[in-house]
């Protein structure tokens, strides 16, 4: 039989008291409400759930996450957390707006994050985050454009496949059609835009069929921006064989049956906001009352890598739209965004 020496038994025991004494107690309790739709959805739920976990590993926190797919259960969430004993809660778009003021004026003492919509006047326990988007979208015009007059100079057309008609989803699609006009000018060219809004974020079989009469008409590349309704047309742009755009999140990753057909994805780093906001509330720098602008500058929005088609882009337009970029930044070049 083998022997194990006390001291040996003393040191181990020693050892896992040490390790167990240096982990924190949670310092904060953090519940995140959901948008529409799954925590997984392969965009902006993930995103933010990515955030909060990555707080998770560095912050001493607790948290939990409910899960939404009308504005009641929006509101219930968040009073949920208001009542519980939170002391970070954090909701996602505008349908979360009436709730969240309503919750924050009756837990003046609590912090409240809301993510993609700018509240004015922003009460003081609540941090407002929105982000830029049009610098990321029109970039991606002018990339679909080039690629859209790549595979057909005769008749170049490009489609998008958008949310409900609101504001955030406007911010992608006005600047994405500029993208294409500046390439156009720059060019000589004239690649078309044809675009529909969907009337549901949720509704996959809705995106698959916008995205499918657009594809009739010639299209080819898809912008989907709308929840699991622009996934829907990103599964129809593969089961064509047309190149597609996605949005939020890196979508090659997130959704990898459609990998193979993605020039790039639109992103909001909703997981950056997430993370250093809980990270700045640590630091005692919550910004309460303040509307937090993600944009090019601060890595709060961007092109996703062209993966497959890393080869395929010239490096011509890759160096044409890292000029774009260059050029939103320092106000050169306007997305056509107010």
């Amino acid at each position: 039989m083998k022997r194990i020496s006390i001291p040996l038994i003393l040191l181990v025991l020693l050892l896992a008291n040490a390790n167990y004494s240096c982990k924190k107690e949670p310092e904060l309790r953090v519940g995140l409400v959901s948008g529409f739709g799954s925590l997984h959805d392969g965009g902006f739920n993930e995103m933010a759930l990515n955030g909060l976990m990555a707080a998770d590993d560095e912050l001493a926190i607790s948290w939990d996450v409910k899960e939404c797919n009308t504005i009641a259960d929006i509101e219930s969430n968040i009073w949920l957390f208001a009542r519980g004993d939170f002391d970070v809660i954090i909701a996602l778009g505008f349908n979360a707006v009436t709730p969240i003021v309503d919750a924050a004026k009756a837990y003046p003492g609590k912090k409240f994050i809301l993510i993609d919509y700018a509240l004015e006047p922003t009460p003081e326990n609540i941090t407002s985050v929105v982000y830029q988007v049009d610098e990321a979208s029109f970039p991606c015009g002018y990339l679909a454009a080039w690629w859209s007059n790549q595979k057909d100079s005769l008749n170049p057309v490009v489609g998008y496949v958008a949310g409900p008609k609101i504001p955030e989803i406007d911010q992608f699609t006005v600047s994405f059609a500029k993208g294409i006009e500046y390439f156009n000018t720059r060019y000589h060219k004239s690649v078309d835009l044809l675009g529909v809004n969907a009337t549901d974020f949720n509704d996959t079989l809705q995106g698959a069929r916008l995205a499918d009469s657009l594809i009739q008409k010639g299209a080819k590349v898809i912008f989907a921006c709308g929840g699991h309704m622009g996934n829907g047309a990103l599964y129809k742009a593969k089961e064509y064989g047309i190149s597609a755009i996605g949005v939020d999140s890196d979508q090659y990753y997130t959704i990898p049956a459609i990998a193979p057909i993605l020039l790039t994805s639109c992103m909001k780093r909703l997981d950056n906001s997430v993370y250093m906001e809980l990270k700045s509330i640590f630091n005692n720098q919550y910004h309460g009352g303040q509307i937090l602008h993600s944009d090019l500058e601060n890595n709060g929005v961007d092109l996703a890598p062209y993966h497959d088609y890393e080869s395929q882009i010239s490096n011509t337009i890759k160096n044409e739209i890292q000029a774009i970029k260059s050029g939103i930044k320092n106000g050169t070049i306007s997305t056509g965004w107010k």
